[in-house]
C-alpha cells in the first residue's frame, strides 16, 4: 500500500479554519434556538421596579402583622378635650365622641356623661399584663357602644363607677372582656364576647344588669364575687368551660332566661345564698346547676336541663328550693351530698342513664310531687333519712316503674294514690305514691 502524502503546514491551517467555521456555525444555530425558547428578558429598569413592588408588598404585610404605630394612651379629659388632639376620635358635640379610625392604644375617660361610639372601628392592645382597653374610674353615665376591643388584659374596666352602659360591642382575645369593681347600677347589654373570661363583677352590688350578651369559647362566661342584688338575664353562652359562677358571698342575684349549650359547667354557686335561678335552658355539658359550700336559701325554679352528665347537684348546701325543673336524658338527674333540709318538689326527672335522684349523707329533705320516669335506677339513698311524700291526701311522687314492682296495688278511695308504699331504701319509703304524673 502506497504511503499517504503528508500535508503541508498551509493545508493543515486551512483544515483547522474550516473546522472552526463549522463549530461556530453550529454554536450560532444553537444560540438562536435557545433564544427562541427562553422567556423574554427584563430590562434593568423593570427589574428594579419589580424589586420595589415586592418590597412594598412585604413591608405592608409586616405593618399589618406588627403595627409600626406606637402604642398610645388617649384621654378624654374632664374638660371634654381629647389628648392627644391627633387621636382619631371626633367630638361631635359636648358629650358625643366617635371613632374615625382604628386605634392602637388605650383610652382613659375622665369625664362624666359621655357617649363613646366606636363606629365599628377596632381598639387594639399590646397583650401586656394589666393593660386596659377602656378605663373608667369614679365616673358615671358613660355609654360605650359599637366598638371592637381586642388584645388587652382587660377590655373594658370600671372601678367605683355607676350608671354606665356597655352595649353592642365586640370583645375578643382579651384576658377579661368586661370587668367591674366596686361599681353599681351599670348595664352590660347585647355585647358579643369571645375571650378567656367574659364578664366579671367583683364587689359590685346593687342593680347591675347583664343581659342579652352572646358569650362563646371562654374559660368563664359570667362570674360574680362578693356581688349582690344583680340581674343576669337572657344571655347566650356556648362552648365554654364555665357558664355562670357566683362565689363567694354573692347574695340576692337573679339568674333568669339564660341559654347554655356545650358548656362543661352551667350555673355554679359556692358560698352564695338567697339567689333566684329561674327558667334557664341548659343542654350538653358536664354539670347543669350546682350549689356547694353552704349555699343556702336559693331557689332553683322551672329550669330545663337536658343531656348533661349531672343535672342538679347540691353539695353541703342546706335549705334550698328545687321546684318545677325538667331534667331529662342526663347521666344523673338530681344529686345531694351532705345537704339537709332542702325541698325538692314538682320536678320531672326523665331518662337518666344511671339514676334519677340520689342522696348521700343528706337528711331531712322533703321530696314530693315529682315525676321519676324511665330512669335506669329511679332513686338511691345512703345515710339520708328524708321525707319522700307530703302525707295523705297530698301524696308523694310518681314512679313510672311502680306497677312493675307492685302489680297488685290498688288506688286508695279515688284519691290518685296507690295503697302500697314505694320503697326507696330499706326503711325509706314513699308512703303515698301518685298514680298519675
Amino acid at each position: 500500500m502506497p504511503k499517504k502524502k503528508k500535508k503541508s503546514w498551509k493545508e493543515l491551517q486551512r483544515d483547522r479554519e474550516l473546522k472552526e467555521q463549522k463549530v461556530e456555525k453550529t454554536f450560532q444555530q444553537q444560540m438562536r434556538q435557545t433564544k427562541k425558547n427562553k422567556p423574554r428578558k427584563w430590562s434593568k429598569g423593570k427589574i428594579v421596579l419589580g424589586i420595589i413592588i415586592l418590597m412594598v408588598i412585604i413591608g405592608t404585610y409586616m405593618v399589618l402583622q406588627n403595627p409600626s404605630t406606637p402604642f398610645s394612651n388617649i384621654k378624654i379629659k374632664s374638660d371634654g378635650s381629647v389628648e392627644p388632639s391627633t387621636a382619631p376620635i371626633l367630638r361631635t358635640n359636648e358629650n358625643y365622641y366617635t371613632f374615625t379610625d382604628d386605634i392602637y392604644g388605650s383610652i382613659i375617660i375622665e369625664k362624666d356623661n359621655v357617649i363613646i361610639d366606636g363606629a365599628n372601628y377596632i381598639l387594639n392592645g399590646d397583650n401586656k399584663d394589666s393593660s386596659k382597653g377602656i378605663e373608667i374610674t369614679e365616673k358615671n353615665q358613660i355609654t360605650i357602644k359599637n366598638l371592637e376591643v381586642t388584645n388587652f388584659d382587660s377590655g373594658i374596666h370600671l372601678l367605683l363607677s355607676s350608671d354606665n352602659i356597655i352595649t353592642h360591642n365586640n370583645l375578643s382575645d382579651n384576658s377579661y372582656s368586661i370587668w367591674l369593681e366596686f361599681s353599681s347600677n351599670n348595664e352590660i347589654i347585647s355585647n358579643k364576647i369571645t375571650d378567656e373570661y367574659g364578664i366579671s363583677l367583683s364587689s359590685s352590688s346593687n342593680f347591675n344588669k347583664i343581659s342579652s350578651n352572646i358569650i362563646e369559647d371562654s374559660k368563664g362566661g359570667i362570674g360574680l364575687s362578693y356581688s349582690s342584688n344583680n340581674e343576669i338575664i337572657e344571655n347566650i353562652l356556648s362552648n365554654s368551660l364555665s357558664g355562670i359562677g357566683l362565689a363567694p358571698y354573692s347574695l340576692n342575684n337573679t339568674i333568669s332566661g339564660n341559654s347554655f349549650s356545650n358548656c362543661d359547667g352551667g350555673i355554679a354557686l359556692a358560698t352564695s345564698s338567697d339567689n333566684l335561678i329561674i327558667e334557664n335552658t341548659l343542654t350538653n355539658g358536664l354539670g347543669g346547676i350546682g350549689l356547694s359550700s353552704f349555699s343556702i336559701n336559693n331557689s332553683v325554679l322551672r329550669n330545663e336541663i337536658e343531656y348533661i352528665d349531672e343535672g342538679i347537684i347540691l353539695t353541703e348546701s342546706p335549705s334550698n328550693l328545687i321546684i318545677e325543673n325538667s331534667v331529662s336524658n342526663c347521666v344523673a338527674g338530681i344529686s345531694l351530698a351532705y345537704s339537709v333540709n332542702n325541698t325538692i318538689s314538682e320536678n320531672n326527672v326523665l331518662g337518666s342513664q344511671q339514676i334519677g335522684i340520689s342522696l348521700s349523707y343528706s337528711e331531712g329533705n322533703y321530696i314530693y310531687h315529682n315525676a321519676f320516669i324511665q330512669n335506669t335506677e329511679q332513686a338511691f339513698s345512703s345515710e339520708s333519712l328524708s321525707y319522700w311524700d307530703n302525707g295523705y291526701p297530698s301524696g308523694g311522687n310518681y314512679w313510672s316503674d311502680y306497677l312493675e314492682k307492685y302489680p297488685l296495688a290498688e288506688e286508695i278511695e279515688s284519691s290518685g294514690i296507690w295503697n302500697e308504699p314505694y320503697q326507696i331504701f330499706e326503711s325509706e319509703n314513699d308512703n303515698f305514691p301518685l298514680i298519675n304524673q
